[in-house]
């Protein structure tokens, strides 16, 4: 389900669902859906970003993909788009390319065919989406042109592993685009079983696996070339008798029936249907107070500080080349307590903690007196001149119900942003 066309999965032995009759489950079926949308238009170039937005609690998962992965340069139009998402109760999972794993003869970006060079590719994508945007409220990521079958689950399993040890409370969506095996349940959080046009989907019967499966959440359709508002209706209705938690249904078309998003009647009659349920995989976003950010002084840009419930999350553009990247840190939301900042920073802040480069300091006294935070590295990352930061909370005791940040280079302070929830 790549940006430029909708691409078949591979053949795969055991994998191939017979036509027929939509059956009707067993035991299981979805009584209320999320909304989970392929958002494949650039949020400057449409108004389609915003009408997500204002879509809740019937739209619950957006897919960010501007160009088949995070590309290799931050977009403050995502940025925004994502940050705006997760405040409306969006959460918005970044596209990940997994081609096959190299199964079928796909290339990476690096020209090789190999498992192991596919993984290093979609392990290091998942590393840029939230380098580049998790300060924004990333809330997980879409694997994408995926293997069905049990003698492949290994390797999304490693992948899915790989993204939750590293990025706490994201929340994962594996896309073969058809029906995978059950071997497949844990390997994400959701699974696409369906990914094809409403003339398909009609006469699809879903594997009995999904129609008896316990939670609906497990599973996502997704339905394209579905003309008119009477077919949308039953394209819902369907999902819901197969036990979809997530589902879209569009009237767009190949080559890429996700740039666009149904309007007018048709869009509404869709979000009335899903009924607004679901979880987002469990784990609901951040609620908007929970990150504060500010354009900057000029020198220092596009800074961010974000607490969720394992860590507190930095980021800055430096447009200046210094050789020490600070963020001073209240964290006791007291101004008397910790190193107060010099002139010309526009507070004294009190800073309790500092960040320098990839070191974590405790301040020791009102003056420059630090003592380094063993065991605790704060996961500095590089992306051109932006760069981020992670702290986990627990290397940080009597955190207050909110704190300050400023930011500084040589002699550049920003104003304190207060964060925290």
């Amino acid at each position: 389900m790549r940006r430029t066309a909708v691409l078949a999965a591979p053949i795969v032995a055991g994998i191939l669902v017979a036509a027929g009759a939509g059956a009707t489950p067993a035991e299981a079926a979805a009584t209320t859906q999320h909304i989970a949308v392929p958002a494949y238009f650039n949020p400057g170039g449409s108004t389609y970003w915003s009408q997500l937005d204002q879509s809740t609690p019937a739209v619950g998962v957006a897919i960010a993909n501007p160009n088949n992965g995070p590309g290799t340069a931050f977009d403050q139009g995502y940025a925004t788009a994502i940050r705006a998402a997760a405040n409306a109760g969006v959460r918005v999972i970044g596209y990940v390319d997994t081609g096959y794993f190299g199964t079928t003869g796909r290339t990476t970006r690096g020209g090789q065919t190999s498992t192991a060079a596919w993984t290093t590719q979609a392990e290091g994508d998942v590393a840029t989406w939230y380098s580049l945007y998790g300060s924004y409220g990333l809330g997980g990521i879409f694997f994408d042109d995926g293997l069905a079958d049990c003698a492949h689950v290994g390797l999304y399993e490693a992948v899915n592993t790989y993204t939750k040890q590293n990025h706490a409370g994201a929340y994962t969506v594996d896309n073969p685009g058809t029906a995978a095996e059950s071997c497949y349940a844990d390997a994400a959080d959701t699974i696409v079983m369906f990914e094809g046009s409403y003339a398909s989907y009609a006469g699809w019967s879903a594997p009995a696996w999904e129609l008896n499966y316990g939670d609906p959440d497990k599973f996502y359709h997704l339905v394209y070339a579905t003309a008119t508002q009477a077919d949308e209706a039953n394209a819902m209705t369907l999902s819901k008798q197969r036990n979809a938690g997530y589902v879209y249904v569009t009237p767009d078309n190949l080559p890429n029936p996700w740039d666009t998003l149904p309007t007018g009647a048709y869009w509404s009659d869709e979000l009335a249907r899903a009924g607004g349920g679901g979880s987002g995989g469990g784990t609901p976003p951040p609620p908007v107070g929970s990150c504060a950010s500010a354009a900057g002084p000029g020198a220092i840009t596009a800074v961010s500080a974000c607490k969720d419930a394992t860590s507190l999350r930095f980021r800055a553009t430096y447009n200046t080349a210094v050789s020490l990247h600070h963020v001073y840190l209240n964290t006791d939301n007291n101004a008397a307590t910790g190193f107060q900042l010099p002139s010309p920073s526009p507070s004294r802040l009190g800073a309790d903690y500092m960040i320098e480069n990839n070191i974590l300091y405790r301040s020791l006294s009102a003056g420059w007196s630090w003592a380094p935070v063993g065991g605790v590295s704060p996961g500095m990352t590089v992306s051109g001149s932006t760069y981020a930061w992670t702290v986990p909370l627990s290397a940080l005791p009597g955190l207050s119900a909110t704190q300050q940040a400023v930011f500084n280079g040589n002699t550049v302070y920003t104003g304190p942003l207060t964060y925290g929830q």
